[in-house]
């Protein structure tokens, strides 16, 4: 039986996140607004069959809990969520995982935050079958600069920190938080 596995915001800085699990045998469910980028994602990877598109914007609340039932349904149950959700859709990791525990079955959560989560960690209500993992991305400091993370950094830093387990990981840097780039 295959490995399920959900990316959501995977059309960007997730992307290689999704080929690599792809890569190692995964089907992959990416999720993410665009469904050109999205098929870009599985057109780039080298097992493309095992990447499997749901285009949909997931600060519609009832839309996605709608999507995610019948993923389960028609997949089964997920083992494996990467999610990046922006904070303007604050029901949807509530909603994902409300659905994604329905079948009882244990999965992970790889909780992906902005680095405003090392000073104010995002609460999550995580159901009992889930294994909570939060990976926090700062920023690069380069001599008297500083920038934020290219998307390869993060796609590397999310997939050592799927490969370790870690219950938090933090990519780049956070402190000094005082170099913390300006958009």
């Amino acid at each position: 039986m295959a490995r399920e596995a959900l990316v959501i915001g995977a059309s960007g800085m997730l992307a290689e996140v999704s080929r690599w699990l792809a890569n190692e045998g995964w089907q992959v469910t990416i999720v993410g607004r665009d469904r050109q980028k999205l098929e870009q994602v599985r057109d780039g990877a080298m097992n493309p069959d095992s990447v499997h598109l749901l285009a949909l914007d997931y600060g519609q609340t009832e839309s996605l809990r709608t999507a995610m039932a019948e993923l389960v349904a028609s997949r089964g149950a997920m083992e494996l969520v990467v999610a990046w959700i922006h904070q303007t859709a604050p029901d949807a990791l509530a909603t994902v995982l409300a659905e994604l525990s329905r079948p009882k079955r244990p999965f992970r959560l790889y909780h992906v935050c902005g680095s405003r989560a090392w000073k104010n960690p995002p609460v999550v209500h995580v159901p009992k079958t889930c294994a909570y993992h939060r990976v926090i991305l700062g920023f690069v400091c380069e001599g008297e600069e500083a920038r934020w993370l290219t998307n390869r950094e993060i796609a590397d830093g999310v997939i050592r920190a799927i490969r370790q387990e870690a219950a938090q990981a933090i990519v780049g840097q956070v402190e000094p938080w005082e170099r913390r780039p300006t958009y």
